[in-house]
């Protein structure tokens, strides 16, 4: 049996290595923490025998994993890339000159494919599941169309 004192114990050798990881995996810091806590809460609750520090960690990942699942699609596209933002504040929004540099960027360095999913995502203000449903391809694919647009923009512009 484990009591409070082993536990705290446990959470102060182990508690930076449980954060990172958990932070790796789920990429928010406030959440990753919530994740951490919520193991130790457990523990305190369950009272659980013998643990080290690979239960914790395979504790963490799994916590981890079971958020991302119960997420839907869609929130975990936005939790990696903000793509969803639809109006962009007005002094947010590029200049002319940029708008045209992001153009020809778009026009000499994506496929027809990916230059198809860019127009309907961003002029046609369509969603993921639209633009897959007018091109007649997966979600997966407009969103990995976009990824490659939005990293080629990154590295030329």
């Amino acid at each position: 049996m484990t009591n409070t004192n082993d536990i705290e114990r446990l959470f102060r050798s182990n508690y930076s290595v449980m954060y990172a990881l958990a932070f790796r995996i789920i990429h928010d810091r406030d959440l990753a923490n919530d994740i951490v806590h919520d193991i130790f809460a457990s523990l305190l609750s369950a009272g659980s025998g013998n643990i080290d520090t690979s239960y914790l960690l395979k504790a963490v990942r799994n916590n981890c994993l079971k958020h991302i699942r119960d997420l839907s699609i869609r929130e975990r596209l936005n939790g990696l890339y903000a793509l969803e933002q639809d109006h962009p504040e007005d002094d947010e929004w590029p200049e002319e000159e940029d708008i045209a540099k992001m153009n020809s960027i778009v026009v000499n360095m994506l496929s027809e494919q990916c230059r198809r999913v860019v127009r309907l995502r961003f002029a046609a203000k369509l969603g993921y599941r639209e633009i897959s449903e007018e091109l007649g391809i997966s979600e997966t694919a407009v969103y990995k169309h976009l990824r490659h647009a939005l990293n080629v923009l990154r590295q030329n512009f």
